[in-house]
């Protein structure tokens, strides 16, 4: 018998966890969470974390699960009706090739939209074949408005934790991450314990999070900018902002003392439903214990007032000296060595004019080109490296890109490629988005199940999974690099996106651009500046983390047109959009249906259990026994007044549709509040309709009018909804 550990890095939700599987006789037996003698202190804390995630325990039933697609399938029958038939690589590709040529020749290469997601499916490549095919539209996840944000705002982002022994106060907005980060939550209680870390929560459920703060905020769903706006009024008033760090670093402080008049404390209480008393304590701990730290996640970015939120959310850092110290929000550079996104995306090559066609870019401009032209040429002053664009430009707004589809306005788009991305389940109105996608002239998907987008493609390519192929995990845009190894290679003919996107380009005549035969050369490219290696970069250390210096700006200032840090947002205003923040009530469709409101006295978020990760696992007998059916959560209080016992199947129901789901009773949640578990579809049955059964997007509203004017942002949490039994 013959057993190895390779390390891998997970890609089964967002956190992309570093750790050890077994590997006997060549099989793959999942991950090795055994107490090892001689592990550290924190590693022992990380293993026993790892070892309460119920996703890492499915990994050996995902690698060898019967229903993994393992062969390239072509449609015969018509679009939907489940009929293929297997193909090689070589004539999926050949024909693929032919046909996106010919849809470019007729409608150019703007035409082609493509939808992805996941960080470990190369999206980096995916960027250089759109940059030298020359389509700008990519349709990824609405969660990095912050990252976007804080880059107009300080040069750099400024997003990822960095809690330390340094951290006095910690401010998680809209997170639970007792139930999302446990091994985050775990090491915060430790400090709470040991350190006397102070920790604020704002979030309209009563969480296990909120419960272990030692102040919780509980404000009305899409409140947050007001929120932050009164505590930014409480820090002016009462003296508690860092003047000397502003005086010499932050832009529009006049501006800003101008703007939070309009927002007395007694006004946002009025706003939010939070205390007074308590949105001025909040903002005095926050002020006055430093160094400070926020954690935000999708709770204040799914709203039409995410841009604005954000926005008062940096400034609060901002105001109060937070900003790019240990223990604070600190800057991300890139990596100081290693080739990173930008020395592999080839924006260059796409021109401006094209760059430029991005489907609403017009309309909501935070991840325009124009946008992430205005943030480079600003950090090229301070820094000789280029900014990433994966994550802060080129994303297409989803609902203006299915219109397109379906209207041919504001130019026709007539081909997509879904790459681990599920939009009937992940982006609003999903009837829409079916329609739409049952028009395109081409339709590509590439997965390792055959989900419900891959159910109406054309041709249905089979992805490697995360244990399945290698993956260096920062150069998106992160000053650090994590290395993870194929635990095993591809079964079948499997392959990694990688794959796709160089086997295409070449067919497209990209030939030159893709001297990398695989990842692991693409790999040795990146790591060449730090003279090793993929192979020796993983038989070492297996990450490169070099220091995180703190005040970087002191030596050239930050990468922003006025050198500083901008409260009052420079950008923004050539944009054409509001500077400073402010709150605007939430619009929803009952804005333009008023006589409705009578009829949907509720009101719907949507959210997910951390079992699932947003549309997979559905079909993991491990996670699928523990969580078998798609659950909508309502106050006991509700429950009784509408008839709906815990576990009955009920019917939520808004302006747009219904969707069916059972039952359960959370005291967490506020009387007039329903959380629907978003993501869900049925493996087990290949209709249509099983599509929208539960499906918690269907019945969300796509209209561009209730969409967050900067960044495009629609209502996940917020939609006017009733619920009854079914």
């Amino acid at each position: 018998m013959s057993e190895e550990t390779k390390k891998v890095i997970c890609g089964l939700c967002a956190v992309h966890c570093q750790y050890e599987v077994r590997i006997e006789n060549g099989q793959f037996l999942g991950p090795d969470f055994r107490k090892k003698p001689d592990a550290s202190f924190m590693e022992e804390i990380e293993r026993k974390a790892f070892a309460r995630c119920p996703r890492a325990h499915s990994a050996k039933e995902l690698v060898y699960h019967p229903d993994r697609l393992n062969y390239p399938l072509k449609r015969v029958g018509e679009r939907g009706d489940g009929q293929w038939e297997r193909i090689s690589w070589k004539q999926a590709l050949d024909e693929i090739a032919a046909r996106l040529e010919a849809v470019k020749d007729k409608y150019g290469a703007e035409t082609l939209a493509i939808a992805g997601g996941e960080q470990n499916a190369a999206d980096e490549y995916r960027l250089r074949f759109q940059s030298l095919f020359g389509t700008p539209n990519f349709l990824g996840p609405m969660c990095g408005c912050g990252m976007v944000l804080s880059s107009m705002m300080s040069g750099a982002v400024i997003f990822i934790p960095q809690l330390g022994p340094e951290t006095r106060c910690l401010l998680l907005m809209g997170v639970n991450v007792a139930r999302s980060i446990p091994m985050f939550w775990s090491g915060v209680q430790e400090m709470q314990k040991l350190l006397g870390l102070k920790v604020i929560v704002v979030d309209p459920r009563d969480t296990l999070t909120a419960r272990g703060a030692d102040i919780w905020l509980r404000p009305k769903l899409g409140t947050d900018a007001a929120l932050m706006l009164g505590m930014i009024r409480t820090i002016i008033d009462e003296d508690l902002h860092d003047k000397e760090f502003i005086d010499k670093w932050c832009h529009g402080f006049d501006q800003l003392v101008e703007r939070v008049q309009e927002y007395p404390v007694e006004k946002v209480a009025e706003i939010t439903g939070v205390p007074a008393d308590s949105i001025r304590e909040a903002a005095r701990v926050y002020a006055t214990t430093k160094p400070a730290q926020i954690l935000h996640l999708t709770g204040i970015e799914e709203q039409p007032n995410a841009t604005q939120s954000l926005h008062a959310r940096y400034i609060l850092p901002g105001i109060t000296g937070n900003i790019d110290i240990q223990g604070g929000d600190m800057m991300m550079d890139v990596h100081p060595t290693a080739r990173m996104v930008s020395d592999l995306d080839l924006r260059d090559m796409m021109s401006k004019e094209q760059q430029d066609k991005l489907i609403g870019a017009d309309k909501f401009p935070l991840f325009s080109w124009r946008n992430f032209r205005m943030i480079e040429e600003s950090v090229l002053k301070v820094s000789d490296r280029k900014p990433n664009s994966v994550w802060l430009a080129g994303f297409a707004h989803p609902p203006s890109t299915f219109e397109a589809m379906l209207t041919g306005e504001p130019y026709p788009v007539k081909a997509m490629f879904t790459v681990a991305k599920n939009p009937l389940t992940q982006f609003p109105n999903a009837r829409k988005i079916y329609e739409a996608l049952m028009k395109l002239d081409l339709h590509v998907a590439m997965d390792i199940f055959m989900a419900p987008a891959c159910r109406i493609a054309d041709y249905v390519l089979p992805a490697a999974c995360c244990f399945e192929k290698p993956w260096i995990y920062g150069v998106e845009i992160f000053p650090f690099l994590y290395g993870g190894e194929a635990a095993i290679e591809p079964m079948y003919e499997r392959k990694p996106e990688y794959y796709l996107w160089r086997e295409l380009g070449i067919r497209l005549g990209q030939e030159e651009y893709w001297p990398w035969k695989n990842l692991d050369e693409a790999y040795d490219w990146i790591l060449e500046p730090l003279g090793m290696t993929f192979n020796e970069f993983m038989a070492g250390d297996r990450k490169e983390a070099p220091p995180l210096p703190e005040k970087k700006y002191e030596a050239k200032g930050f990468g922003t047109p006025t050198g500083k840090f901008e409260l009052y947002s420079t950008i923004l205003e050539k944009l054409g959009r509001d500077p400073l923040p402010s709150y605007i009530e939430p619009e929803t469709v009952l804005a333009r249906q008023p006589d409705l409101v009578a009829d949907y006295p509720l009101t719907m978020i949507a959210g997910t259990r951390c079992r699932f990760y947003h549309s997979q696992g559905r079909q993991l007998d491990s996670l699928r026994k523990k969580s078998p059916d798609p659950m909508a959560l309502i106050n006991s209080e509700t429950g009784t007044q509408l008839g709906i016992a815990k576990n009955d199947w009920m019917w939520v129901e808004t302006p747009i549709g219904k969707a069916k789901f059972k039952c359960d009773y959370s005291e967490d949640l506020a009387p007039e509040v329903v959380q629907a578990e978003h993501g869900w579809w049925f493996p087990e049955d290949d209709s249509v309709e099983s599509i929208f059964r539960s499906n918690a997007n269907a019945i969300m509203d796509d209209d561009l009018s209730i969409c967050d004017t900067v960044s495009g942002a629609y209502i996940l949490r917020g939609q006017p909804c009733k619920a009854y039994k079914a």
